[in-house]
């Protein structure tokens, strides 16, 4: 009997997004603050920028405990794949928003 060891990639795959997740929150900290007591528009998109930013952490930590020790693992699925970019170019229009309304 044989057993699918997926070795590392699981994990790596895991602390990328959450690499990425952590960028994405400390973002929505900066608008936050960059916002605070002067533009109630960018406290508006820092928090939106937060909770985004930690329910991408919540829903990969999910998929990862959901999938661990599958062959395939659903972290590179297409769907989410595609939400996490959607998600990254968001955020960069609220920060460029942020830099030209400054």
């Amino acid at each position: 009997m044989t057993q699918n060891d997926p070795g590392l990639q699981p994990e790596r795959t895991l602390l990328a997004w959450r690499r990425t997740a952590l960028g994405l929150i400390a973002n929505g900290i900066l608008l936050l603050a960059s916002g605070h007591g002067t533009s109630d528009v960018r406290t508006g998109l820092g928090i939106v920028v937060l909770v985004l930013s930690l329910a991408c952490w919540a829903a990969v930590s999910a998929v990862y405990r959901r999938t661990k020790g599958a062959p395939i693992h659903a972290l590179g699925h297409e769907r989410v794949l595609r939400a996490a970019a959607g998600l990254v170019l968001v955020v960069g229009l609220f920060d460029l928003y942020a830099v030209i309304t400054r």
